[in-house]
């Protein structure tokens, strides 16, 4: 598998998924920028996310998560498709960090 993976030192983020997607941990989505995870891949992501939690509480610190952002345009596809589609959403247009 390695022969047909670009290097490392070539080009980190390209080795990174070619070798996620050769190894079968995940597959590209519809979405741009976003990964469908496989079991496998899933797998190991639980195990990293329970030894970084443990990590994190150590030191006192919280865990967060943010929402998946997903295009408008996606929204639009499904209604385009489903007779019953409810769009009820949040519509970031754009951020603002006032203090």
């Amino acid at each position: 598998m390695s022969k047909n993976l670009t290097t490392r030192a070539e080009d980190y983020s390209k080795w990174y998924n070619e070798l996620v997607v050769k190894a079968d941990l995940a597959e590209n989505s519809g979405v741009r920028g976003c990964m469908v995870i496989k079991p496998y891949g899933y797998a190991i992501w639980e195990k990293m996310q329970a030894e970084l939690d443990r990590m994190f509480k150590e030191t006192g610190h919280s865990n967060a998560y943010f929402p998946l952002f997903v295009p408008k345009s996606m929204f639009e596809a499904e209604e385009k498709k489903c007779r019953r589609f409810c769009k009820r959403v949040c519509n970031c247009d754009a951020l603002s960090f006032k203090k």
